[in-house]
């Protein structure tokens, strides 16, 4: 069963993907709640979920609790993970305006300050700049760095010239912006000074007590000292080895980069303690948590609290057994985020640490009974980047087997294209793909592997961007791929402002693994602010069409280009187009198509036409609707009856898409075979596949006698036969002396086309196809206007 449609229009270009934006459910719930910032789908037998309340003791910030559920929600246990913030660092450069240093100097001076800005920004650090020589002066302060004009006041500031003042600049600072909340200054910030000097200070400390005022205050200064190193380390925070660079010439700033930015990267984290080191008081256990069904119903927690933050991971079973990594640094975060794999049967736990060396890291522990040694660490070179914030291992063929491990970096920053976000695809733990954000909003926060959307039977990708357009949000949907795990191009993008435009955090969790609405296709939740959006699949149909015609060849016997009467069309062949439809998900739907039928698509003119109204067209578009598993459609293909190609054949050209002018339940799938062309032969009278010709010509003057005077002419007849195969593409070219001029040419006999053309060298060439068995004959007239001349010969050329 089909319908169909006549349309003017033109084929519209549309891509499309069945998850449906325009029927989804939003889910509403209490923003104080933090309703929405997980999601999952999961099915019970029975029709209710987990609903439980719990007061956070006195402090809100640190104490909060998981619990443990049966399948039918039962309560069995609960874990008390904490929770931990990064501090705001304020942090401020002290930067030498001396008369000892040259103008290029201070300028270079000027350039790194920015650049380590540059480098910093989007981290919790806000950052102002002193000027210092014998007086002081702010050249921006917090609140002007908030404003985004802290670069254009450090740009536009003037060379100070004078003393080196160094300790009354240390208190200068310290009344006027590290504790100068009107500056922009923060309450509970921890606080940093950052010296750039050339010279030893001018000025004693004895009247400021400026190293002693910040030791008591716990604000580090770190201390780059140009060609002066001895005197300078008095002023350093402890370790002195760790806070005093010491550099030949301003040149050697930029080679310092690297090394400071770590150095007070450091700074931010979280606040400082008075005790020395912590083991498990601020473990946050099940900061991150994971299922491995595989092993008994394993759980395991990730603890990023643990020993001064470098994080463990803790599995449970019957009882808790802590995995370490002896070689992760303070302040790493391991156990971030969590993931588990199956290779082989041996079970892979991957585990994120983003704040390895500021960079990031992920680290892959092999379950080996009682043991989890580390068998990889995966780390990347940006700092600040947040590698291994998100992990997500992808069985994309579902067979039992891990085949990728998908890596997020939401805060890696792209400063040139305005990008934020990237995510990093293994396999065998070698990367084999990067994907970069489309814009800004920290993209990769989130990384959901899905179920087959588009029955290709590979799992798919969802990345969210939570903090797109304004903190609104977006997720991408990426298709699976094999070799590379998902295809580097996103298919769809999806917006929380499509649902509600009040929707904030949109992707900040996704999952997608089974059919909520009882249609055999699997659906998507997405977590926002406050809400959960769930997002319906619909149908993918595989499409493929194909041409045939009849009959097998066109008919040249009525092609006559002499007879000049009214040029009434011919019939040149019939076409049918073929679509077959496969269902490729697991639902039974129909569809909408536009279909274009070209004719000759690569010729400038066209030898075949359709009629539509009356007029001629070489084009003709059609709206079908396809119910059946192969629908067919005949269409007559018209000529006229001069026709002087008839050597190479008609080429016939199929596009089609989807109509989207309907609400349609279905989608055509992306790897449907929207094209398809044949080529339709013209008749032809040969015995082999290659044509040979057998052309016999004869040529005479029309009189005996030739009266030499001016304008009399000559006629000469010419006489061409060919006996065998079809002749294409032949001509004969005629030699005449100077002082002749070609006149006429007058064709006798058969609606063969013949063309002549005049050169320059007084040669006439005459073109024609010879068919088998006809015979042309041609007169041609020449006129004589000065001398006598003896007639050559002439030259067949032919094929």
């Amino acid at each position: 069963m089909y319908l169909s449609y006549f349309s003017a229009a033109a084929i519209p270009i549309t891509s499309a993907f069945n998850i449906d934006t325009t029927n989804s459910t939003v889910l509403p719930g209490k923003k104080e709640d933090f309703f929405g910032y997980k999601v999952l789908q999961y099915e019970s037998p029975k029709n209710k979920g987990p609903s439980l309340a719990h007061p956070c003791d006195e402090n809100v910030y640190l104490n909060s609790l998981c619990y443990n559920f049966t399948d039918d929600f039962e309560l069995t246990s609960s874990f008390k993970p904490l929770f931990q913030s990064k501090a705001v660092v304020n942090l401020v450069f002290l930067f030498d305006g001396s008369e000892s240093m040259t103008t290029t100097e201070f300028n270079k001076n000027k350039k790194f300050i920015i650049d380590i800005m540059n480098q910093l920004k989007n981290t919790s650090f806000k950052f102002a700049a002193v000027q210092f020589s014998t007086l002081c002066r702010t050249v921006f302060n917090f609140k002007d760095y908030a404003d985004g004009t802290a670069q254009d006041k450090l740009t536009n500031e003037v060379h100070m010239k004078g003393l080196t003042n160094t300790h009354k600049a240390l208190n200068f600072t310290l009344h006027n912006l590290l504790e100068n909340e009107s500056a922009g200054a923060s309450k509970n910030a921890n606080k940093a000074v950052v010296i750039i000097t050339d010279g030893d200070p001018s000025d004693l400390d004895k009247s400021f007590q400026s190293v002693a005022t910040y030791n008591r205050k716990e604000i580090t200064r770190v201390v780059i000292g140009v060609n002066k190193f001895d005197k300078l380390k008095t002023i350093a925070s402890e370790p002195k080895n760790n806070n005093v660079f010491k550099i030949e010439n301003y040149d050697g700033l930029t080679g310092i980069l690297g090394s400071l930015q770590k150095q007070i990267f450091a700074i931010e984290g979280s606040n400082r303690t008075r005790s020395d080191k912590l083991n498990t008081e601020m473990a946050q256990s099940g900061f991150s948590v994971v299922s491995h069904k595989v092993n008994y119903d394993t759980l395991i927690l990730g603890s990023v609290g643990s020993n001064t933050w470098r994080g463990t991971l803790n599995e449970y079973q019957t009882q808790n057994k802590v995995i370490l990594d002896p070689d992760m640094q303070e302040a790493s975060y391991m156990g971030y985020t969590l993931s588990v794999g199956e290779r082989n049967g041996i079970s892979l736990y991957f585990t994120g640490a983003p704040r390895f060396n500021h960079m990031g890291q992920v680290v892959v522990f092999r379950r080996d009974e009682d043991k989890f040694p580390v068998v990889q660490r995966i780390t990347v070179d940006q700092i600040g980047s947040y590698f291994g914030a998100e992990l997500c291992s992808v069985d994309i063929d579902t067979d039992g087997n891990t085949d990728f491990l998908l890596v997020g970096a939401p805060m890696f920053f792209l400063p040139e294209e305005r990008k934020e976000g990237s995510i990093y695809i293994y396999i065998d733990l070698m990367m084999v793909l990067q994907v970069k954000a489309p814009s800004m909003g920290r993209f990769g926060t989130t990384i959901s592997s899905l179920a087959d959307l588009n029955g290709d039977g590979l799992r798919d990708v969802a990345v969210g961007a939570p903090l797109e357009e304004n903190n609104a949000g977006a997720v991408y949907i990426y298709l699976g791929q094999r070799g590379t795990g998902m295809k580097p191009k996103h298919l769809k993008r999806i917006t929380g402002a499509q649902f509600d435009p009040a929707l904030t955090f949109f992707g900040q969790s996704i999952n997608g693994d089974i059919d909520l609405g009882k249609d055999r296709l699997p659906d998507i939740v997405v977590g926002s602010q406050g809400a959960a959006v769930v997002l319906r699949s619909k149908p993918v149909l595989d499409v493929k069409a194909k041409l045939s015609f009849y009959p097998n060849v066109i008919s040249i016997q009525e092609i006559n280009c002499l007879d000049k009467t009214e040029d009434k069309p011919l019939p040149m062949t019939n076409i049918t187009a073929c679509f077959e439809m496969v269902e490729v998900t697991n639902s039974t739907a129909g569809i909408k198509i536009s279909l274009m039928l070209n004719v000759d698509p690569m010729r400038q003119s066209n030898r075949g036409f359709f009629i539509e109204n009356g007029a001629n067209s070489r084009n003709i578009i059609r709206t079908h609707e396809l119910t059946d598993k192969e629908t067919c459609f005949n269409y007559s293909i018209s000529m006229n009856k001069c026709i002087q190609d008839t050597l190479s054949p008609v080429n016939i050209k199929l596009n089609f898409s989807q109509d989207f002018n309907n609400h349609s339940t279905a989608i055509l799938s992306i790897d449907s075979q929207i094209q398809a062309m044949v080529e339709v032969p013209f008749e032809k009278h040969c015995e082999k596949e290659i044509c040979i010709a057998d052309l016999k010509y004869f040529s005479c003057f029309r009189s005996e006698e030739l009266l030499v005077t001016k304008d009399s002419s000559i006629k000469i007849w010419i006489k061409l036969d060919n006996m065998a195969d079809d002749s294409y593409n032949t001509s004969l070219t005629m030699l005449y002396p100077q002082g002749l001029s070609f006149s006429m040419l007058d064709q006798k006999g058969t609606g063969v086309v013949v063309e002549f053309k005049v050169s320059q060298h007084r040669n006439l060439i005459i073109a024609t196809g010879v068919i088998m068995g006809f015979i042309l004959l041609i007169i041609l007239t020449i006129i004589m206007w000065k001398v006598r001349f003896l007639c050559p010969a002439l030259e067949p050329v032919g094929n």
